[in-house]
């Protein structure tokens, strides 16, 4: 008890010393929340509508999120009609809820990650405020507001933000509590909600992850004295009381769904194992050193997160502020550690859950280096106005080599497509730039380039006449002029990326009597069914993602090999082929080319037809995507 007094104490006396200090100028509690939440505003929401969904998890996930509301079952997910058991549910609900008030649309589907981006900012802001001052709160939020990889990250329908802010809840609510700060029931019970939440968000990651950081924490400060603090039954019971039941449902409702989300999707999927085979683990030098990439520009401050850190010998008496840099240190390096050791899937987002925690170190080295004059910051000020100019420099010179380019057709034509393996690490696409393709990308590439040259170059000057604050502002308003720029060039990038240009170009032949397919795995052409909101025939198709829940017997046959599509395309009705580019050359050996028409292309992906385009449709008296005579002719085939 003497040692939490103590620590109380020191806390109390370090608050009111740093509010004393913060009165004095403009930067005030208010406008530091204020400024986070305008940023956070004009970032993600500005650019949650634009563009289009992109074929893979992007339009794969928000057809899931549709189907929630078609079929009223907030239980099982389904993508295309077939079970889907891979993933947590609440980010789906959230999707599905937007689509409710919002339509379905690109805005609705990218709205719940776009709130949760700008919660975690204020949720940030207020963390590493209550602790550390307001500068360091401020900086802390822009730091996960203008992060690269935060942005980049959240451009797809994938659930990071979300979890990452439940992280950040667990961890606030943990720490207040233990401080002293909020009243242990309301700390700890807090932390064990915003677990729960975070297993509903990410599966078992939600809790091995919080509950792992903590006790490394208290053995680092061996403070197990405590953990009867914690009120531990009581907060394990809250725990399942919100995680359990969805669990338990799903469980009952999918004979599989044990070892299809706990066993292969958590499990194997970590050791390399699972069934069927998804991603490759990205190099560990690759994976680590692109942090610095993701944090960027902030990244470049690293050492201000050394400095002042607590030595091993001092973690049993550490007063408030500095448990809590060792906290953050501890989330972070867990997170970055388990990721580390695992040799079957690691990909580029997946320490997101712990960027919140390095961000804050960041934004916290900062203010204090800022707040104590040290000269380093204008050197490194310095480093980051060059690296702006290397930038621009680079992107200035694919302008002038792009300047006689003339384009025929969209970006695609003017891409370098690498190995399909290559495609198995997210971000591989960007190897697929040319000098050339800069002949469609000016707008953006001119944008990127002002803001690099101008906008770091402003910073730097802002540095040197010790204008400290309007200096890192200007840097997080730079990268903010940075992401509307790469927001517009992945809109450019839509046509080799996504089937929706595609599909708008076809959309007025369809009717609802016609038959939509696709050649190869759903994920390939998942636009496709979010745009034309019909549930998919699957041409050779069958693995991945779905192949589990193909398996179940009530499961719609929509699935067809070579020998059982050939009577589809060749029957009464019109039928609609979508095929990506990389596997254009299969469909076309099958198709007859005498019953074969190309309807449209866009970014190298086709769009095929049994019927010429100018040809009357032919109705039918089943006018369900798939009817029933389709559907019994391949079952028969079986």
């Amino acid at each position: 008890m003497r040692l939490v007094e103590t620590d109380v104490s020191n806390f109390l006396l370090m608050n009111s010393t740093i509010k004393a200090e913060e009165q004095a100028g403009w930067l005030t509690r208010k406008a530091g929340a204020l400024i986070a939440l305008f940023f956070g505003c004009v970032i993600y929401l500005g650019n949650a509508g634009f563009p289009g969904l992109l074929d893979d998890a992007d339009a794969s996930h928000a057809v899931v999120a549709r189907e929630i509301l078609q079929r009223h079952d907030w239980v099982i997910l389904y993508m295309n009609g077939i079970r889907y058991l891979m993933k947590a549910p609440l980010h789906y609900w959230a999707v599905a809820a937007s689509y409710a008030v919002l339509g379905v649309n690109e805005f609705a589907t990218r709205l719940p990650v776009a709130l949760a981006m700008i919660g975690l900012a204020l949720l940030v802001n207020e963390f590493a405020r209550r602790f550390f001052g307001v500068r360091a709160g401020l900086y802390s939020a822009l730091a996960v507001l203008t992060g690269a990889g935060f942005f980049l990250f959240t451009r797809i329908m994938i659930p990071e933000g979300i979890y990452a802010l439940e992280f950040t809840a667990v961890f606030y609510f943990f720490l207040r509590g233990w401080t002293g700060s909020l009243p242990p029931r309301i700390a700890y019970w807090g932390a064990a909600v915003m677990s729960a939440l975070a297993m509903l968000t990410r599966g078992l990651v939600g809790v091995i992850f919080p509950v792992g950081i903590i006790v490394l924490f208290v053995i680092a400060t061996r403070a197990w004295k405590r953990l009867g603090e914690m009120h531990l039954v009581s907060s394990t019971l809250i725990f399942l009381v919100v995680a359990t039941p969805w669990h338990l449902l799903a469980s009952l409702r999918a004979k599989t769904f044990f070892w299809s989300y706990f066993i292969n999707e958590h499990f194997k999927r970590a050791v390399g194992t699972r069934f069927p085979p998804d991603y490759e683990a990205v190099p560990l030098w690759l994976w680590l050193g692109a942090h610095l990439i993701w944090l960027f520009p902030w990244s470049i401050f690293l050492m201000a997160v050394c400095k002042g850190f607590p030595p091993v010998r001092t973690w049993k008496n550490l007063e408030a502020p500095q448990q809590v840099k060792l906290l953050l240190a501890l989330w972070g390096g867990f997170i970055l550690l388990f990721f580390s050791l695992t040799f079957g899937s690691r990909m580029e987002y997946y320490s997101f859950g712990a960027w919140p925690a390095i961000a804050m170190l960041l934004g916290i080295g900062l203010a204090r280096a800022e707040e104590e004059g040290l000269r380093w910051i204008k050197y490194i000020q310095a480093a980051l106005a060059a690296v702006g100019v290397l930038l621009a420099g680079v992107l200035i010179t694919m302008l002038v080599i792009s300047a006689k380019v003339e384009v025929h057709g969209d970006i695609s034509s003017l891409l370098e497509r690498q190995e399909q393996d290559v495609y198995r690490v997210s971000m591989a696409h960007f190897l697929d730039l040319t000098p050339q393709a800069f002949a469609v990308l000016r707008l953006p590439a001119a944008m990127a380039a002002v803001a690099f040259l101008v906008g770091l170059g402003l910073s730097w000057w802002l540095r040197r006449r010790n204008r400290a604050i309007a200096a890192t502002l200007t840097m997080a308003a730079t990268m903010a002029l940075f992401f509307f720029a790469a927001n517009i060039a992945l809109g450019v990038f839509g046509p080799y990326l996504s089937s929706k240009s595609l599909v708008e170009k076809v959309r007025v032949q369809i009717k609802g009597e016609d038959v939509l397919a696709i050649y190869g795995e759903f994920d390939a052409s998942s636009s496709v069914g979010f745009y034309t909101g019909r549930r998919l025939l699957i041409w050779n198709g069958r693995y991945n993602n779905l192949l589990p829940g193909s398996q179940y017997p009530d499961a719609p046959p929509i699935f067809c090999k070579d020998e059982e599509f050939l009577p589809i395309w060749q029957g009464a009705q019109r039928v609609f082929l979508f095929v990506p580019s990389e596997k254009r050359s299969d469909a076309e050996k099958w198709l007859p080319a005498g019953g074969r028409y190309l309807i449209a292309e866009s970014g190298g992906k086709a769009a095929y037809s049994n019927r010429p385009a100018q040809q009357p449709l032919r109705s039918s008296e089943d006018t369900s995507s798939i009817n029933a005579a389709i559907a019994n002719r391949f079952l028969a085939k079986k």
